[in-house]
């Protein structure tokens, strides 16, 4: 009678391969785990972009909204404004369709802390003049219980 490692069938190679990738994933960096915080951005502070998308990516993990914006200096800058995923964002109004390349668009991001043309969406005025809220997720509802 043959006798497992594992007790369930399976071989002490097997059960060094499950260690193994346990393991490893202890090795992974926790930044990659919680890259979803708002560090990064400059909470509180907003900046209005008037500007000509360039492309916009409704896709997950986040979509986003690349947009040429001719500064006071006549200098053409690209900035890049981040929404959350799709289903989170459809609910405020954002659809794959909302913006065009050419279109001409207002947005109001809160920028990234390092001074690049960055910033998380948080107000934007569509070309035909629908107005959609942050793309972010949103704030919990008045007097819900707070989520475990």
């Amino acid at each position: 009678m043959e006798r497992h490692f594992l007790g369930m069938g399976g071989s002490m190679r097997s059960g060094l391969v499950i260690v193994s990738i346990a393991a490893l994933g202890l090795l992974i960096p926790p930044p990659l785990f919680a890259h979803h915080g708002s560090a990064a951005f400059d909470t509180g502070k907003k900046v209005t972009l008037k500007g000509t998308v360039k492309e916009w990516v409704y896709s997950n993990p986040h979509c986003l909204l690349m947009l040429e914006v001719t500064g006071e200096d006549a200098q053409v800058v690209q900035w890049v404004a981040e929404g959350q995923s799709p289903n989170v964002i459809f609910p405020v109004g954002y659809r794959k369709d909302s913006f065009k390349a050419g279109d001409k668009v207002t947005i109001i991001v809160e920028p990234v802390k390092n001074g690049r043309p960055m910033g998380r969406i948080l107000q934007a005025v569509l070309a035909d003049g629908k107005t959609l809220g942050a793309a972010s997720s949103p704030p919990p509802t008045a007097g819900a219980a707070p989520q475990p």
